[in-house]
């Protein structure tokens, strides 16, 4: 098995990320007062959110698997190529999500649109709070894909800029009011810099140069299919996150999740996955999990919105359970219909052009691209 082949097994666990994404977020708003102050569990199924966490360490592995090769660690491709992939898969589908966005927020919420909130979505700045608000991940990605070039696309020595970076919140937390202090919800420019999540991407990145230098071994085959294994694995971590009252982007939290989601990203990646309906089931929603990431709350706050202003769905794991369904199937839809045609045809394009070019480099082989 090749090192680089398409990873199918990591394609599920980046799509129960994205679910658990949407079940966290739609457990939180429907306990808002707005939304009809419904609690459920005591609040647990909202520690799904940090499934955020795990697609950090996904990040990490993938663009070292995907864009290194060697002991040397040496790019496979050029870094317009890797800047334009990057560019391709992230940002297009942003700008969509951001802008719908705001055109909802004003036609039905009838508020007031914080242009410069996004504003700093949109272009990604490290500065302060973004709208929507999910756009901060993006806004970590960015700064990650940045140092990951800058170390492996410029000189050796570089390197340990990225190693730098991912050990920078133990300094930053140093001088926080504890060590159990969050970097999150802070929204200075050093709080996003330096913050705690830089050390699950460097866990992710740390597992990708270790698969690089294995020799490919034998796939795992799990007791139960791997569609079925993964996400019971994901809701076990979450449930102990939850349990044992960990508090987002702290240095225990991250530790924690990067440690399990380091474990969870490597037996993903080894899982056999035999062909049949559950793996063609966990491959649509890894492949949709983009979309399901940047459009869910759209759907959720409409939905939400109305179940309380009509009193409908008094039950609140009813109502939870049809949300996510509306709102993941939804997502999908958008994957199928906007996503899936526009970066395929910027993708077909931009090979193309590489194609004619005597310098274009692209990747060889299929692997999922990395993103939140």
């Amino acid at each position: 098995m090749d090192n680089r082949a398409e990873l199918v097994g990591i394609q599920f666990l980046r799509g129960f990320c994205a679910l658990g994404v949407v079940v966290g977020h739609c457990a939180a708003m429907i306990a808002d007062p707005k939304y009809g102050g419904l609690s459920l569990l005591g609040g647990a199924l909202e520690s799904g959110s940090s499934g955020v966490d795990i697609f950090f360490v996904i990040s990490g592995f993938i663009m070292s698997v995907v864009v290194l090769k060697g002991s040397d660690l040496r790019p496979r491709m050029t870094l317009s190529a890797y800047a334009t992939r990057r560019f391709v898969r992230i940002v297009p589908m942003m700008w969509l999500a951001i802008l719908s966005y705001a055109l909802l927020q004003r036609g039905f919420a009838r508020d007031a649109i914080d242009w410069a909130a996004y504003a700093r979505a949109a272009f990604l700045i490290p500065y302060s709070y973004v709208k929507p608000d999910i756009i901060w991940t993006l806004r970590q990605e960015l700064i990650f894909y940045s140092l990951f070039a800058l170390s492996f696309f410029g000189p050796r020595a570089s390197r340990w800029l990225l190693l730098a970076w991912v050990v920078s919140p133990i300094a930053y937390v140093a001088f926080l009011p504890s060590w159990g202090a969050t970097t999150g919800y802070i929204d200075s420019p050093w709080s996003i810099l330096f913050s705690s999540v830089n050390i699950e991407f460097g866990m992710g990145v740390g597992l990708g140069l270790f698969w690089n230098r294995m020799s490919p071994p034998s796939d795992w085959r799990l007791p139960v299919h791997p569609f079925i294994g993964i996400g019971v694995l994901l809701t076990a971590i979450l449930a102990v996150y939850w349990c044992g009252g960990l508090i987002s982007q702290t240095l225990p939290s991250v530790i924690f999740l990067g440690l399990c989601g380091t474990g969870l990203v490597l037996v993903s990646a080894r899982s056999h996955c035999p062909q049949g309906w559950l793996t063609r089931l966990g491959g649509l929603l890894g492949d949709a999990s983009y979309s399901i990431y940047l459009f869910h709350l759209h759907v959720l706050a409409g939905l939400l919105a109305l179940r309380a202003k009509f009193a409908i769905l008094p039950n609140a794991p009813l109502a939870i359970l049809l949300a996510v369904l509306v709102a993941t199937s939804s997502s999908i839809l958008i994957h199928l219909l906007v996503e899936q045609p526009m970066t395929g045809w910027m993708r077909r394009a931009l090979a193309r052009r590489a194609k004619a070019s005597p310098t274009g480099s692209q990747e060889q082989g299929r692997a999922p691209d990395a993103a939140v």
